[in-house]
């Protein structure tokens, strides 16, 4: 019996393309830097919500559709007293 003989395992880890999702709320600033750097997000509610892209600049959540995939990198995400973003890594 070897490798051969054993079935793959039912998690099999880092499959998609974005693996790690990263909520962040209303009254927050998020720094994610560093490993909680993130390749892209989502806006759920844009009210009150800039986001600072990785390579510099900002976009307000206003700025872009709701509840879809943006594929920014983002460092910081300020939320004001209404908000949500999913960082997507």
């Amino acid at each position: 019996m070897g490798i051969v003989d054993r079935s793959a395992p039912s998690v099999r880890g880092n499959l998609g393309e974005y693996n790690k999702i990263i909520k962040v709320n209303s009254n927050t600033t998020f720094e994610a830097t560093g490993s909680n750097e993130a390749s892209a997000f989502i806006v759920e509610n844009a009210t009150n919500v800039v986001v600072h892209g990785s390579g510099g600049g900002h976009i307000p959540g206003s700025s872009v559709t709701a509840k879809e995939v943006i594929p920014i990198g983002v460092k910081k995400v300020v939320i004001g007293a209404t908000g949500v973003v999913y960082l997507l890594k």
